[in-house]
């Protein structure tokens, strides 16, 4: 146990079947590790299974309570509960740093937001200013210059995300696996055009897609990449295989030859490391990836054919433990949870 004994943490969801946060529950697990109570405050609950030292909240958005009231709950949580928690850790969401930290304060609570992502917003802007710690993934994933910023690695839950201990039988075709939900900003449409480079240049591939819209406004997008693909007459190549729980994620990626990473979030992406510590081969167009891939893994952002070619490139390439020990030393979960949690126990008592 940390210094520290009692946290809050604001989080969006709890839910293990969720294919985007799901990944969020071993991280809940490694901080009941940590501190004697784990008060998590959620916008929306699920289902989970976790350590009894670990209490969740939710504000209710599952049960379909308006925004307002959503909002009167955190408050009134946070006040009547403040003596269950010593210090508060935000995940991602900027939003509750700026309602919540001039009462936090007040309380005597430091505050601890974790963010990843290259958008700048005003929200986040102004989280800065009432955060006492940010913690980051990686220098790109948080854009605001700023002496309390923390970079730490990502969290993988490598003892999960590993190489399989069988042989894998080598296949006729070349699978390729990308992972991520269904948006524009993910770049599917330069996968495709790749894709049928390589097609008509008669290399024997099958693609896997997995991950499906989490916005209402991207459905009609994913359904344009299907009609997309049907009309290249790739249909029998492309399998869009829908979500799938993090945990479910594991024996894909460990059947598959290379993965390939083209989103534009401009910060290290989870499924990437995820991939590399399966063991796969990756490429990527990523800004974050070019600082631990090698050159020939990288290609570049709008660019179909340097997609393809990086993908007959790695398909030529032999397989290397590099990728794996580059996320155990740098995004292993152990790590990460254990660095934050001395970080919040020597910044308790600071003034």
């Amino acid at each position: 146990m940390c210094g520290m004994k009692k946290l809050l943490i604001i989080t969006q969801k709890v839910d293990e079947n969720d294919q985007l946060l799901g990944f969020f529950i071993p991280w809940l697990e490694r901080f009941a590790k940590k501190f004697e109570l784990v008060l998590v405050l959620c916008l929306q609950e699920g289902a989970y299974t976790l350590p009894l030292n670990v209490r969740v909240v939710s504000l209710g958005k599952e049960r379909g309570f308006l925004k307002a009231l959503q909002l009167s709950r955190f408050w009134w949580y946070c006040f009547q509960l403040r003596s269950q928690y010593d210090a508060v850790f935000v995940h991602m969401n900027p939003i509750w740093v700026v309602v919540g930290a001039s009462l936090w304060h007040r309380l005597g609570k430091k505050v601890f937001l974790w963010y990843t992502h290259k958008a700048v917003t005003a929200k986040l802007r102004l989280a800065e200013k009432l955060a006492d710690v940010i913690f980051t993934a990686s220098p790109e994933s948080f854009r605001i210059p700023s002496k309390k910023v923390i970079v730490t690695g990502h969290g993988i839950d490598t003892r999960l995300f590993q190489p399989s201990e069988k042989l894998k039988v080598k296949s006729e075709k070349l699978m390729i696996l990308t992972v991520g939900r269904i948006a524009p900003v993910k770049n599917y449409e330069v996968l495709i055009g790749a894709l049928k480079l390589l097609a008509d240049q008669g290399l024997g591939f099958s693609v896997t897609i997995v991950g499906e819209p989490a916005l209402a406004e991207d459905c009609s997008y994913a359904e344009r990449l299907k009609e997309h693909v049907r009309t290249l007459g790739l249909a029998d190549r492309v399998v869009f295989l829908g979500k799938k729980q993090n945990r479910e994620l594991v024996p894909i990626y460990r059947s598959r030859d290379i993965f390939v990473h083209m989103s534009k979030t401009g910060s290290v992406d989870k499924t990437l490391l995820e991939a590399m510590a399966c063991g796969m081969k990756v490429i990527s167009s990523n800004d974050a990836a070019r600082a631990f891939l090698k050159p020939e893994a990288v290609f570049l952002e709008d660019d179909p054919s340097s997609m393809a070619k990086a993908i007959r490139r790695a398909a030529d390439s032999p397989l290397s433990s590099d990728l794996r020990r580059y996320v155990v030393e740098n995004h292993n979960l152990d790590t990460l949870i254990q660095h934050l949690a001395d970080t919040m126990a020597s910044r308790r008592n600071e003034i």
